[in-house]
């Protein structure tokens, strides 16, 4: 997999986890361990699981241990369990992800969660193309190139439900502003960069962050079927 130049964070994950701390955690296909990288700041032993080199190269520098393994080469993981293991935009590019999901119930605490996050099909814009007849794969975003299954909230909470694991709480990300990101990235050149942070290191992605994201956040709440860009869920086992 060819990881997008930009490195986003799950901010909606975070927010689900709170300020949580002493967890031994599992990040399934960390990619360069961006959102995990910050619950481990938070006083977290996170191991991350990743078959790119390129990435665990990066996740290295950021986890406390990096596992380069195909994630659905369990194997690698030996005899560990983890008081919570995070699928953080992972599911979507698996053949089988419900089967990935029960896979992994041996790796978990009794008493651990499990944390889903997937993009919505659903979203606005992805709305508006099929009513136009347009089906079109991108570098990101909902119709990544990369991208095997689809997701409304509904279908996201039935793979949940059907791996076993009881949802305790959930969250999204707004997805309002998202479908801008292509032209964001034309605009601000990033590609041409070479810094896979240039988009969240940049001055206009703070101001966002501090103005815009709290009021997209608040009117995503309103219908978030359509408006969220990413589903994220907390879950148990049954």
């Amino acid at each position: 997999m060819n990881y997008a130049y930009f490195e986003d964070i799950n901010w909606g994950l975070l927010r689900l986890w709170g300020a949580r701390s002493g967890a031994s955690i599992l990040d399934v296909g960390c990619g360069y361990a961006t959102t995990s990288q910050r619950l481990r700041a938070l006083g977290n032993r996170v191991t991350g699981i990743e078959s790119s080199r390129e990435a665990v190269e990066v996740a290295k520098s950021r986890l406390d241990e990096v596992i380069e393994a195909d994630l659905q080469d369990l194997s690698a993981l030996g005899d560990r369990r983890f008081d919570c293991i995070i699928f953080a935009d992972v599911l979507e590019h698996l053949p089988w992800p419900l089967e990935i999901l029960r896979k992994y119930h041996p790796f978990l605490e009794p008493d651990g969660s499990v944390i889903v996050s997937l993009p919505n099909v659903g979203l606005w814009s992805m709305r508006l193309s099929l009513m136009a007849g347009r089906f079109e794969y991108g570098d990101t975003g909902v119709l990544d190139r990369t991208h095997l299954r689809f997701f409304t909230r509904r279908t996201a909470r039935r793979l949940i439900e059907d791996a076993g694991l009881v949802i305790e709480r959930h969250t999204y990300n707004p997805g309002i502003v998202r479908p801008f990101v292509p032209l964001v990235k034309k605009l601000m050149r990033a590609e041409e960069s070479g810094d896979p942070g240039a988009i969240l290191e940049s001055r206009p992605y703070r101001v966002y962050l501090k103005t815009l994201y709290p009021v997209e956040r608040a009117v995503t709440a309103l219908w978030p079927g359509a408006l969220a860009f990413q589903m994220i869920f907390e879950a148990r086992r049954r």
